[in-house]
C-alpha cells in the first residue's frame, strides 16, 4: 500500500533554520501596568503526522508507508509496556524514554504505600546524535 502526501513539500524550508517573531510580554507581578519584557517564539510550526513521516521515511529507506506504519504503531503499543515492567527504553540514534514518579514524603516508613506516588511522568533524552543535529539549527527572524 502506497500512501500519498498531500503536501509533498514539507520540507521545503531549509530544515536547518527556524523562523521566529518578537513578542512582548508584562514583567510578572507588575500586572498590565509594569514593564514589558521581549522575547523571540519560533513561529511556522507545522504539526506533520504518522502518514507523512511514513511517507518521507519510505523515500529514505525500501520499506513501504504502511510498513512503517505498521512497525511505528507497533512501538507506540510496545514501549508502554516495557515501562510499566520497569525498564528503561533505549532506542540508539534516537533516544532514552524512562518513567518518573512524583512523589509525597510520609513521616515514618510505615506510612508510605503506593498512594505516595502521585503522578508517573514520561522523560525522553534525545541520543547525542540527535543533540548534535540539534546544536546545527540557526534561527533567523520571520519576514
Amino acid at each position: 500500500m502506497r500512501i500519498k502526501v498531500k503536501s509533498s513539500n514539507i520540507l521545503k524550508n531549509d530544515p536547518m533554520y527556524l523562523n521566529y517573531k518578537i513578542m512582548s510580554t508584562f514583567r510578572p507581578g507588575e500586572g498590565k501596568s509594569g514593564r514589558k519584557l521581549w522575547f523571540p517564539k519560533l513561529t511556522g510550526s507545522k504539526q506533520i503526522g504518522l502518514p507523512e513521516v511514513a511517507a518521507l521515511l519510505s523515500k529514505r529507506t525500501t520499506a513501504s508507508g504502511a510498513d512503517v506504519i505498521l512497525v511505528v504503531n507497533a512501538l507506540i503499543g510496545l514501549i508502554p509496556e516495557l515501562l510499566a515492567r520497569g525498564n528503561t527504553v533505549r532506542l540508539d540514534g534516537l533516544g532514552v524514554f524512562r518513567l518518573h514518579a512524583r512523589v509525597t514524603a510520609s513521616e515514618l516508613p510505615e506510612m508510605v504505600s503506593a498512594k505516595n506516588i502521585r503522578e508517573l511522568r514520561l522523560s525522553f533524552i534525545p541520543d547525542k546524535a540527535i543533540k548534535e543535529q540539534l546544536q546545527k539549527i540557526q534561527v533567523k527572524p520571520e519576514k
